[in-house]
């Protein structure tokens, strides 16, 4: 065991996993961490991971048992608020300061003093009171904390049965620890909640805090004893929380102070890869749905991150959604994180997300992305998110095909043919197609306007035939339709690219058709035809032909 006059041989273990995307960067922060070890004067056992990621990012020593000084108390802590969630204690509980509970140093309470549960467990964390620590380890008893803590899963973390022997812990105890407390497992939920709280109304902050930017959030404990001083947390990253353990001993207090606020610096500032990544093939054209449903979305979900997504526990990934409308105000999202199924690296599945669409018909963007095990938005430390937009409209009474031709005339009638089905309930009301010219170069409308259909009958399906006038215009437009009642949308609407040409009859000028005249012109010959010429040739002797109709002459007797 490490405590007081122990020397370390320096070495090295490291649990990286290298991510493809900021694998710089976590290069850097491992040759950070290494050059601090380095350099460092004392022993240190240092634990850094991200509490969502099955293998730490940087270990140094982290199996070595270390006097945990004031460390201990976060066992302590979590024994209490086990008691608490079992109701066994209550924060307005009395505790009272004994004789025994009393240190010349570290002490800010003289026995006889008396405290509620709440008070002494925010002393002890807080401002670090050796006092009421000492008072609620009388009272809990170091064998109990030892077993609370064996039962949550943590290893190697002792709190002294009696004054007769020292609390030691790991770093690697301590630090899964925190990471109990980062997913919300240790305890409970709610007491995970209750002890981060407290951990970040920490008043002293000469150590891991210390270099941060501020307003950074750090949930933490220290500890000192002479020769020994820590300190450990959870630190609020921009690529998500890091857990953050620095155990030294060997050193002075002020080396020890500056090394682990210096290792606090690096993990804060390296951009390292989220615990996922996700690439979305979304729809590119809005999703036309009913208002006030839960409609379902097909998104193919591929993992592009290093890492495999497991189906439950740390390495597992959920999906969250938010829904704005066209101001961007956010009207509604998911209530818990999706859990999307266990995925390797470049594979892909089809994953089905139900969205709830507002009452109000209009057009809204869906923003889809990841979440780690305990929920927490991947987005902010790089993770990639998408989106699509929901068209909402009144729920549709009819369901319709229209043949819109490709090619029209200006003003003139072509065949439009309709395919409809009436949904059951609906009622007999006459349709038209309403329609709008869209100019593809500035997007604007530059006419509009309806054409009759027919009469729907309710329950009904059948077939259209109708002439549709073509707009006054020509070039090529996008033409947007759909089927009316003249007052609200029917059907969905259908967007084409249509060429409005000339007139097929009249030629297109500007004074419009001709006048027909009554004159008449002489047409010119043109022969479609030239027959050849036949010749007959002679016969030797004459041939007389008897005239039709009349008989022959007699010859004169000779």
């Amino acid at each position: 065991m490490r405590g007081v006059g122990f020397t370390l041989a320096v070495c090295l273990v490291l649990g990286l996993v290298a991510p493809v995307r900021a694998e710089a960067s976590t290069a850097d922060l491992i040759r950070q961490l290494d050059g601090l070890v380095a350099s460092f004067p004392g022993g240190a056992g240092i634990w850094v991971s991200d509490p969502n990621v099955p293998t730490p990012l940087f270990m140094h020593d982290p199996d070595e048992q270390v006097i945990a000084a004031s460390l201990y108390k976060l066992g302590v802590l979590a024994e209490a608020e086990r008691r608490v969630d079992a109701g066994q204690l209550h924060y307005n509980d009395q505790v009272v300061i004994q004789p025994e509970d009393v240190t010349a140093d570290g002490s800010f309470e003289e026995a006889g003093t008396q405290l509620t549960l709440d008070e002494a467990l925010e002393a002890m964390i807080t401002i670090s009171d050796n006092g009421a620590a000492l008072a609620l380890w009388h009272i809990l008893g170091g064998a109990n904390v030892d077993v609370t803590l064996q039962k949550a899963g943590i290893a190697d973390f002792h709190v002294a049965l009696d004054e007769s022997e020292d609390h030691w812990a790991t770093p690697r105890a301590v630090g899964m620890f925190f990471t109990l407390l980062a997913r919300r497992q240790l305890i409970s939920p709610a007491a995970s909640d209750r002890m981060l709280a407290r951990l970040e109304r920490q008043q002293i902050n000469n150590r891991l805090p210390a270099q941060l930017p501020a307003g950074v959030v750090v949930a933490h404990k220290t500890g000192n004893l002479v020769g020994a001083t820590h300190d450990a947390g959870i630190i609020y990253t921009k690529s998500g929380p890091r857990v953050v353990v620095a155990m030294t001993w060997d050193a002075l207090d002020e080396d020890a102070d500056n090394f682990i606020s210096s290792v606090g610096a690096s993990v804060y500032s390296a951009i390292l890869e989220p615990s996922a990544n996700a690439r979305y093939q979304v729809a590119k054209n809005a999703i036309a749905v009913d208002v006030g449903t839960q409609s379902r979305v097909i998104v193919p979900i591929t993992n592009v991150g290093t890492r495999a997504w497991t189906a439950s526990g740390p390495g597992s990934v959920g999906l969250i959604w938010e829904l704005r409308n066209s101001q961007g105000q956010l009207l509604t999202s998911s209530a818990q994180p999706q859990t999307l199924p266990a995925l390797l690296p470049n594979q892909t599945q089809n994953v089905s997300i139900d969205v709830a669409v507002p009452k109000q018909p209009g057009t809204y963007t869906v923003t889809i992305g990841l979440t780690d095990a305990s929920g927490n938005a991947l987005a902010p430390s790089g993770a990639a998110t998408a989106k699509f937009t929901v068209r909402a409209h009144q729920p549709y009474v009819v369901t319709a095909q229209i043949g819109m031709p490709r090619q029209l005339h200006r003003s003139e009638a072509s065949l439009l043919v309709v395919n409809y089905a009436a949904i059951a309930g609906a009622t007999d009301r006459p349709l038209s197609i309403g329609w709008r010219v869209i100019d593809p170069r500035t997007n604007r409308t530059v006419e509009q306007g309806s054409s009759p259909v027919g009469a729907l009958k309710a329950g009904a399906t059948g077939t259209f035939f109708v002439s549709f006038l073509a707009p006054n215009v020509l070039g090529i437009y996008r033409l947007t339709y759909e089927l009316s009642d003249g007052s609200a949308v029917l059907s969905e609407p259908v967007s084409t690219t249509v060429e409005i040409q000339g007139p097929r009859t009249y030629p297109d000028d500007e004074g419009g058709r001709p006048i027909p005249t009554s004159q008449s012109t002489t047409p010119t010959p043109s022969p479609r035809f030239e027959f050849p010429t036949i010749t007959i040739p002679k016969p030797s002797l004459p041939i007389t032909l008897p005239l039709r109709g009349k008989s022959p002459s007699p010859s004169p007797a000779p």
